[in-house]
């Protein structure tokens, strides 16, 4: 019996030894060494390494929630002078929710860096946001909830080149008030091609080739358009106490069809716009306050001077108008005389116009802020011997607003915006006449409420 105790106890005692000697050469179990993201400073504030690369990706964006207030105005026929929309039947309230996605992705490169950009905007609208203004029918009113998402930007920067859907390059101007205004701007980007170079002292020069039908009064009063960008350039200087700027854009309308089928040539009609902007930084009376001042002429390229539709627009974007009456759609290019016969061919020429701005910034402290803008726009088609169609139009409009902020890119705003429409017609028709010629002279105000967080 004490024999086979000590063959038992010898066997365990073996078997332990065997057993340990295994587990030493098995794998260790501890937990793999984290990875954490990394910082990329190399562009600014709130870049990360993506993992294993040397790209650096910003992530941004924002959510809006916007209620907006219009009196309702009626609309009147152009042709007859006939009530066409009583203002009974028009929304005078509606919202829009916004939310906005960026991301910024770079990767260094022997020629700089190489840029993704992409900020895509998805909206829903209803009311007063979501309605047509000048293309409903008769005493009818369609503000039903849209959702719909646009294009701000997707392009390509690299070596002083944009390649995509970009900032457009000809307007300077700022946008702080909540809706459109008297100057041009374009929310949505533009389709272009473009070549920025750094001179030295603040100094750039750009020029690019935009698309056309991305600038508004892009109407052609012919078959084809002759051209399909426009191009445009800007010299910049970038200085301590602010920036001055001019820029230009010259473009082709259309082409006269009528001629070419009349066997009597054709004939292209060029157009453009040319303009300055400036701002001053003004420190002395409270950080962060700006003023910023904008004069343009345009011939043919209405674009240059508002960025969508017409002056009974300007007050609100997307057609959601301020001002009723008869509603004001220019056209870049009108018929002036001719049959569209070959013993008479139509004939074209081109509106011109022109506006100044202006708008400032002030802080009354750290968390309060107003902006206030004030404009003033003129537009004169050509004399016209054989279409009833507009004479000079004119508006002006003053805004003002209010923004408390109670964390950093976190703003509640209300603002309220006055403008008023003095319009007149060429060979008006016997029915507007005897009508008293209603709906020429027009004025109205608007008001919103925005809140928005930015991250």
């Amino acid at each position: 019996m004490t024999l086979f105790k000590s063959l038992l106890l010898g066997s365990a005692a073996g078997l332990v030894a065997v057993a340990g000697a295994q587990a030493a050469d098995l794998p260790s179990k501890k937990a793999a060494p984290a990875t954490y993201v990394k910082i990329c400073d190399a562009y600014g504030a709130g870049f990360f390494y993506i993992p294993g690369s040397e790209t650096c990706v910003k992530l941004g964006g924002y959510v809006r929630a916007e209620y907006q207030y219009v009196p309702a105005t009626n609309q009147y026929s152009a042709s007859t002078g006939a009530l066409s929309q009583s203002k009974d039947v028009v929304s005078t309230a509606g919202y829009e929710i916004r939310g906005r996605i960026d991301v910024d992705a770079r990767t260094p490169t022997a020629m700089g860096a190489a840029r993704t950009f992409v900020r895509l905007r998805a909206a829903n609208t209803s009311g007063v946001r979501n309605q047509s203004g000048a293309d409903k029918g008769t005493f009818t009113n369609s503000d039903g909830a849209t959702t719909g998402i646009s294009i701000e930007s997707a392009m390509v920067q690299w070596a002083g080149f944009t390649f995509g859907v970009a900032p457009e390059n000809y307007a300077m101007m700022p946008s702080q008030i909540y809706n459109a205004n008297p100057w041009a701007g374009f929310p949505n980007g533009m389709k272009q091609i473009a070549y920025t170079a750094s001179l030295g002292g603040g100094i750039s020069a750009t020029v690019a080739l935009e698309d056309r039908t991305d600038f508004g009064y892009n109407q052609t009063a012919f078959d084809k358009a002759s051209t399909v960008a426009n191009v445009v350039a800007n010299v910049r200087m970038d200085q301590a106490w602010g920036f001055a700027a001019i820029h230009g854009l010259v473009g082709n309308n259309s082409l006269d069809r009528a001629k070419v089928d009349a066997g009597v040539g054709d004939k292209t009609y060029s157009s453009y716009s040319i303009g300055a902007t400036v701002s001053f930084k003004l420190p002395m009376i409270a950080a962060g306050d700006q003023v910023w001042f904008t004069a343009n002429y345009a011939d043919g390229a209405l674009g240059g001077l508002l960025s969508a539709g017409g002056l009974s627009t300007l007050a609100s974007a997307s057609a959601k108008r301020i001002n009723g009456g008869v509603i004001r759609n220019d056209s870049n290019m009108v018929l002036v005389s001719g049959a569209g016969t070959a013993a008479s061919p139509n004939v074209y020429d081109g509106t011109t116009g022109w506006n100044v701005a202006m708008a400032a910034t002030h802080y009354w402290a750290a968390q309060w802020r107003s902006n206030f803008s004030a404009g003033y726009v003129e537009m004169t088609p050509p004399t016209s011997t054989v279409a009833t169609t507009w004479g000079k139009g004119k508006v002006w409009e003053v805004a003002g607003s209010i923004i408390y902020s109670p964390a950093k890119d976190f703003d509640i705003g209300l603002e309220v915006q006055y403008a008023s429409l003095k319009s007149s017609m060429q060979n008006p028709t016997a029915a507007f006449v005897a009508a008293g010629s209603p709906g020429l002279s027009v004025n109205n105000y608007t008001t919103k409420l925005r809140v928005e967080r930015t991250f």
